[in-house]
């Protein structure tokens, strides 16, 4: 299994139409290539872990770099797991508030990060959600 996580700042402000568009482009390409993980959204910035095969995340990983919604994209990793960690879902998207972003109308905070977090995560994916989620600019 092979994991990528990187995060973006968005390039123009998103509506939640763009966010709705972006969720389902993510599960039915991911789908169809056995990919999964989870996107994260602040209003301004993105945090998105891919898991998968290692030429099939890259794929979706190169595409998502040449995306005009947002810029300044940056690789946090690359690793290799033992085990898929978001299994249940080709991708699933958290809105997170955050002092330097505001969210489109539409949107709703999730409430409560850890009821979004699987329990099989690995401690530094785990540090790596808490600390996009409580980033304060």
């Amino acid at each position: 299994m092979y994991r990528l996580a990187y995060v973006s700042t968005s390039h123009t402000h998103l509506s939640a139409e763009d966010m709705q568009d972006v969720l389902e482009s993510a599960i039915r390409n991911n789908k169809k290539a056995g990919v999964s993980g989870t996107l994260l959204f602040n209003g301004m910035n993105f945090l998105q872990i891919l898991e998968g095969p290692e030429e099939e995340v890259e794929r979706i990983y190169t595409r998502i770099c040449e995306d005009s919604r947002h810029n300044h994209v940056v690789t946090i990793f690359r690793e290799s797991g033992a085990r898929r960690c978001f299994e249940k879902s080709p991708m699933t998207l958290n809105t997170v508030s955050s002092k330097v972003g505001a969210l489109p109308d539409g949107l709703t905070l999730s409430s409560d990060i850890d009821l979004f977090i699987p329990a099989s995560l690995p401690s530094h994916l785990r540090g790596m959600i808490y600390s996009f989620s409580t980033m304060r600019g």
